[in-house]
């Protein structure tokens, strides 16, 4: 796929409101303006101003129906394609090799299994009721069953319940199908957390990292090469969450506890 540098720009950037209109048209039918503007809460100048951006960002579009226009999602393979010219670009300036860090821009490495744990430790710095944002890779699942001890897999999953932290995170169907494979006792760890669980393809997700997202910071945690990156810096920190926001609009939203718990009947069957 040949990278397109402008359409990079045109998936990162969408502040609250315009993140507001656009949950809202996935949501369902077409509608017009001065419905979008009540049932956003948002001026109707606003919702137009809003709507023309996003048309020429074509992730709507919209479509004349009697004597007027209404306004609805654009094509999900227009978008996937657009996530996917994303995913090249940064992929393909990381493998140049190795990028210089500028002092005190806010990135920090580490390197080692007690970072690697320390790392989740600190994401309950969120505090109580607060939400994590959080990325998945395909490749990190596995990589870390096999690299962490179960015990501390287990008092993670645990600490996060106990503390409360809603966790609204992005999986692809390969990591979704990781969940059968685990056996009794770990899978019920991760049983009744508090998650909002959305599946992505798994084109877009196929890489061996974890991505954290809460308050101003930003973890990205490579569990084969045992690596942490802790970055402290707004304009990342701003880049990466509109980075989420963007695949979440090409996911499927699941009940991941109520999928769990169908695995936990059907294995508790089968034994």
């Amino acid at each position: 796929m040949r990278r397109n540098k402008r359409a990079i720009p045109k998936i990162l950037g969408l502040d609250e409101k315009e993140i507001k209109i656009v949950e809202l048209l996935r949501a369902g039918d077409p509608m017009k303006p001065i419905d979008i503007a009540r049932k956003a809460e948002i001026k109707r100048t606003t919702v137009n101003f809003i709507l023309k951006k996003l048309l020429a960002r074509e992730i709507i579009c919209k479509t004349k129906k009697g004597g007027h226009f209404e306004w609805m999602m654009n094509n999900e393979n227009i978008l996937n394609s657009k996530i996917g010219d994303l995913h090249e670009y940064f992929g393909s300036n990381l493998a140049l090799g190795r990028i210089d860090i500028p002092q005190n821009i806010g990135v920090e490495v580490f390197k080692g299994k007690k970072e690697i744990i320390s790392a989740y430790e600190k994401v309950l710095e969120a505090g109580k009721d607060n939400r994590v944002y959080a990325i998945q890779g395909n490749k990190s699942v596995l990589a870390a069953m096999e690299k962490i001890e179960r015990c501390y897999l287990n008092d993670i999953q645990n600490k996060f319940k106990e503390n409360k932290i809603i966790i609204e995170g992005i999986l692809g169907e390969r990591s979704l199908n990781c969940f059968s494979e685990m056996d009794l006792d770990l899978l019920k760890t991760y049983e009744n957390r508090l998650v909002v669980c959305y599946i992505a393809d798994d084109s877009l997700v196929d890489f061996d990292m974890d991505i954290l997202i809460f308050k101003e910071m930003v973890i990205l945690v490579n569990f084969e090469k045992e690596l942490v990156i802790l970055i402290k810096n707004e304009s990342i920190h701003k880049a990466i969450l509109n980075m989420f926001e963007a695949v979440k609009m090409v996911s499927r939203k699941i009940d991941l506890n109520g999928y769990i718990r169908r695995i936990l009947e059907e294995k508790a069957i089968k034994s």
